[in-house]
């Protein structure tokens, strides 16, 4: 449980990056599309309105033997070929069906713009249709030559572009497997820097963090250094190089996000000394909310000898813009329910923040919470991640409660609807009582039918009715034996059951 926790946060960690990646722009013109963090354990709306794949979960996994790759089955086999080629012929007209279809659910010229639900209902059951068909073609083409396959899908990804939404599926399939001659293409394409910066980001989390790196918690105590792999040695030298030559700013947050994963990482090629040094050399190149998000991924909340006022102060008296401003106090929010909420580690019950540093971050996020509208969706999602922190401050072992009184004490609908929305961080049981209150169910579902309502609005009331509303129960068909003649003999019956 304790890699898990530790998993559980990286993927936070990941999340953020990708939640600033595609956050709002800073112009009123552009909606948000920022990626909701892991706590909100949003999957279906998240899967609902992100246009690009998520990077794969990152589990602890054995090490993969360093042995010589196999040959490829497949050279010089022409009858094996011709097997294969009909297979990468319906894989390159599924990827460009799913392409099609996702630019319908999704502005290709503006990726912030909201997607029309309706468009989305009547087109997304065919996307997933052809994503479990892409999978299907690619194990059955992987069976027949890796390399053909994995060099015909790289080259299929780069036709569509990379910042298509197809070719995120793309990668996800392909990454876990990559040769040294394709890995090394891969690093080209993000050296070279002509695709954006969110398109470049998605290919560095695919490409850069490999199955075989591994994961232990810092909390337990000493862990045995392993050998790195000349991959992750590879991809350790990269980075450091791209450091010094990287100007996009998006890009350069995502590889020291995966400069941090390494430096947590149980082979230990990057002390976390080094790691502290290179984002201190990069800070003026980042935003400022990402800086700081590092900053708190150091600084155990839990330590008594964590500077938290230092901390604070620094964030407060850094010039940021309103959009970055939400995100660093999600990120703060997050921190909190990381080292404090049962619903992100089993391990949080014997995990204290210091009666100082509590009063302090409560202070903060009180002075700093921002009241919600039903305009921004996501700003919702925001203002009750950031509540429900400031219940585990004030009553942890009663927060879930506490929240739950809240939501139903609540007299302002926008204040009301943002507390719905972040009841996924205290996990079922605030669901269930949710789940289970008819009032509040029939008070959403009025203000739905109001007339005057903006598509921001009615998305938002619909996103919180549906986690209110309880899943249909599926009825399980009666089992009933076949009748057996009366001259058949036991034995032979009791083989028919």
């Amino acid at each position: 449980m304790n890699s898990y926790k530790l998993g559980f946060g990286l993927l936070v960690a990941i999340a953020l990056t990708l939640a600033y990646l595609y956050g709002k722009p800073d112009t009123p013109a552009a909606p948000s599309l920022s990626v909701p963090t892991v706590a909100h354990l949003d999957i279906t709306n998240t899967a609902a309105r992100f246009p690009f794949a998520a990077p794969p979960p990152l589990a602890e996994t054995p090490e993969r033997n360093s042995a010589p790759p196999v040959p490829d089955a497949s050279s010089g086999n022409p009858a094996l070929l011709a097997m294969l080629e009909p297979l990468l012929s319906e894989i390159n007209t599924t990827l460009l069906e799913i392409s099609s279809l996702q630019q319908l659910i999704y502005n290709p010229y503006d990726p912030y713009q909201q997607a029309d639900e309706a468009i989305r209902e009547a087109y997304q059951p065919r996307v997933d249709d052809l994503s479990l068909h892409l999978e299907k073609l690619f194990a059955q083409a992987k069976d027949i030559s890796i390399p053909h396959t994995l060099r015909a899908m790289w080259e299929q990804t780069l036709n569509l572009g990379l910042e298509d939404p197809a070719s995120s599926q793309a990668l996800s399939l392909i990454s876990i497997s990559l040769d040294d001659t394709l890995f090394e293409d891969m690093l080209t394409v993000l050296a070279a820097g002509e695709y954006s910066g969110i398109a470049r980001s998605n290919l560095a989390y695919s490409a850069l963090l490999p199955p075989e790196t591994r994961y232990y918690d810092g909390n337990v105590g000493a862990t045995t250094t392993e050998r790195a792999t000349p991959r992750q040695q590879r991809i350790k030298d990269f980075l450091e190089t791209q450091f010094l030559r990287e100007s996009d700013p998006e890009v350069l947050s995502t590889y020291l996000n995966i400069y941090h994963t390494m430096s947590q990482d149980a082979h230990g090629l990057v002390p976390a000394t080094q790691f502290a040094q290179q984002l201190e050399q990069l800070r003026s190149q980042i935003s400022p909310d990402q800086y700081f998000g590092f900053r708190l991924q150091q600084q155990a909340l839990t330590d008594p000898n964590t500077d938290v006022s230092t901390l604070l102060r620094d964030i407060n008296s850094n010039p940021m813009t309103s959009q970055q401003r939400q995100s660093m106090m999600a990120m703060l929010s997050n921190s909190i329910f990381m080292e404090l909420s049962p619903n992100a580690a089993e391990t949080n019950a014997n995990r204290v923040i210091p009666e100082q540093h509590q009063q302090l971050l409560l202070q903060y996020l009180e002075t700093g919470i921002a009241q919600p509208t039903l305009q921004d969706r996501y700003a919702l999602s925001d203002y009750g991640t950031q509540r429900y922190a400031m219940e585990l401050l004030k009553h942890r072992e009663r927060a879930d409660d506490t929240y739950y009184q809240r939501i139903i004490d609540s007299k302002v609908l926008a204040e009301q609807v943002g507390l719905i929305l972040g009841s996924h961080m205290g996990g079922p049981p605030i669901l269930e009582k949710l789940q289970n209150n008819t009032a509040l169910r029939q008070r959403l579902t009025t203000q739905l039918q109001q007339t005057h309502l903006s598509a921001d609005a009615r998305s938002a009331l619909q996103d919180a009715l549906s986690t209110i509303t309880p899943e249909p129960a599926i009825l399980e068909p009666e089992y009933s034996p076949e009748s057996m003649p009366d001259s058949v003999q036991p034995d032979a019956q009791s083989q028919g059951y």
